[in-house]
């Protein structure tokens, strides 16, 4: 209501006209504007009243034969699925979602021009192999090639043998005896592991045996009593060197196992590039069959894979194959190749390294792969195939470390596909034996003469 005009003041009256006019302007253009507003647009946030309906949810979704004495084998007979639910109606609105955040790439590995080893266990007699059991319980397990595995709880070496195998063996103080180690992925479990050596019987010492045995969870010895044959016993009696006997499980939960090419000097046999033998072989084997095992011919044509493994992060091979007059080299295939059916010419003993062996003939590359990595023998003379790391030292990670028993160096390599040239990161005096892992993806070298050193940055 407006005020009502007065005759003694007509200053007032004027102000009040004009006061009067702007609120009636005021009032007609919030009227108009009232009437024309449109509501919210479909990309708003529901309102006071309005239900916002939320997603449904989603459901949740196998021998053949025991061992007797002195290494004989004796044949054997939330919501439930599918339910969904609206959401409550909410004061006011919310706010829209933020994008998820995408993961960051792996960072590529650095380029390690150094390492240091710091003396980690010792006291042992001709160490081969150490690794862990990935039980839980984070023990390594130290394989003497005299046919003894030690375990180490808690940094200390237990005086009592894990298993002791050494009057079923053939050591000859070389190349024999007891050679390899893998712990079943459901060892936790089911206790099974298995070992592979030269047996020790009359005629047949020398032959590649592998066996499984079973401990009990957690405890520090295993049952020498539970073993099981677990393929017929490959023929290895002729020549004593080049015996293969380093073993893992891939990642299609197969057992990969190596053998060498039988022994003497470049293959005199033919066994390595023949399909009907098991030597010179990287051969793989289902452990679960119920019935007696025979091993499948993955890869052929290697000369002694003594030590070889899978990188833990993406299931790739990487081989350390020891050379004859020339060459040592390091074969790498992907994890399609692991899986796959296809077998792999490594070329042995058509090649040795990149070059035709002998050498000044010629060859053919026509259905070979060849080595990623070689060195010549100014530089060593038995390769010796380490792991990739994939540690808790993040400045280590993604680099294929591998060395050398003669010289005692050690390089490395980044773990990717295709040719490179291995970077020399220490030189030591050690007789390199093996490389190896524990449950935390430490890295370890193996000295033959009795010490293991941890790798660090």
């Amino acid at each position: 209501m407006t005020p009502r005009p007065s005759s003694s003041s007509p200053t007032r009256l004027q102000v009040g006209a004009v006061v009067g006019v702007i609120v009636l302007a005021v009032l007609g253009v919030w009227t108009v504007s009232s009437l024309t507003s449109s509501g919210p647009t479909s990309s708003a946030s529901p309102g006071i009243g309005q239900t916002s309906q939320l997603p449904a949810a989603s459901g949740s979704g196998l021998g053949v034969g025991s061992i007797g004495p002195n290494g004989s084998v004796v044949p054997s007979g939330s919501a439930a699925p599918g339910s969904s639910a609206a959401a409550k109606p909410t004061a006011k609105p919310t706010a829209k979602p933020t994008a998820k955040p995408t993961a960051k790439p792996t960072p590529a590995p650095k380029p390690v021009t150094s390492i240091k080893l710091a003396t980690a266990f010792s006291g042992f007699t001709k160490p081969v192999f150490i690794t862990g059991a990935k039980d839980g319980t984070n023990r390594l397990f130290v394989v003497e090639q005299t046919g003894h595995i030690r375990v180490i709880v808690n940094g200390k070496t237990q005086s009592t043998d894990f298993l002791n195998v050494s009057g079923l063996i053939n050591y000859d103080g070389a190349e024999q005896g007891l050679l390899g180690l893998a712990f079943n992925p459901s060892f936790k479990t089911n206790g099974y592991f298995y070992v592979y050596y030269n047996q020790a019987n009359g005629g047949n010492a020398g032959n590649i045996m592998i066996a499984r045995y079973q401990a009990l969870n957690g405890t520090n010895v295993a049952n020498a009593g539970s073993a099981k044959l677990m393929i017929s016993p490959i023929p290895h009696t002729q020549f004593g060197n080049h015996n293969g006997g380093d073993m893992a499980f891939g990642p299609n939960g197969l057992l990969y196992f190596g053998t060498g090419d039988g022994g003497s000097g470049g293959n005199p046999t033919g066994t390595a590039q023949s399909l009907s033998s098991y030597l010179g072989k990287m051969l793989r084997m289902n452990v679960n069959s119920a019935t007696p095992i025979k091993p499948t011919i993955w890869a052929y044509g290697l000369r002694n894979p003594w030590r070889w493994s899978f990188d833990s992060a993406t299931g790739d091979m990487w081989i350390g194959d020891a050379g004859q007059d020339r060459y040592e080299e390091i074969d790498h295939v992907s994890r399609s190749q692991v899986l796959s059916s296809t077998r792999i010419n490594f070329g042995w003993n058509v090649w040795e390294g990149r070059a035709c062996y002998p050498s000044g003939t010629s060859c053919s590359a026509h259905g070979v792969t060849m080595p990623v990595a070689v060195y010549g023998h100014n530089l060593g003379c038995v390769v010796i195939g380490g792991y990739v790391y994939r540690g808790p030292v993040a400045g280590l990670r993604g680099n294929y470390f591998y060395g050398d028993d003669c010289s005692g160096r050690i390089w490395r390599l980044v773990a990717k596909l295709g040719n490179q040239t291995g970077v020399q990161v220490a030189d030591t005096s050690l007789s390199i034996s093996s490389f190896g892992v524990d449950d935390a993806g430490n890295e370890y070298v193996v000295s033959l003469s009795g010490t293991i050193y941890k790798i660090g940055p």
